[in-house]
């Protein structure tokens, strides 16, 4: 049952809330954010080449 998921996308990636993992469209594994507004940081981390 997804009833309690929520999905969030931004471009080519979406992230699971509660969960708050990040992955790209086509399934790539980018991370698991701490929090909500720590996505954005995951994201242009994992486009500049990882976390730094």
């Amino acid at each position: 049952m997804l009833y309690d998921l929520v999905l969030e996308r931004w471009g080519s990636y979406v992230s699971v809330f509660d969960a708050v993992p990040v992955f790209t469209m086509d399934g790539t594994w980018v991370g698991e954010a701490a929090s909500p507004d720590a996505i954005g940081d995951l994201i242009e981390a994992h486009e500049n080449g990882g976390m730094r």
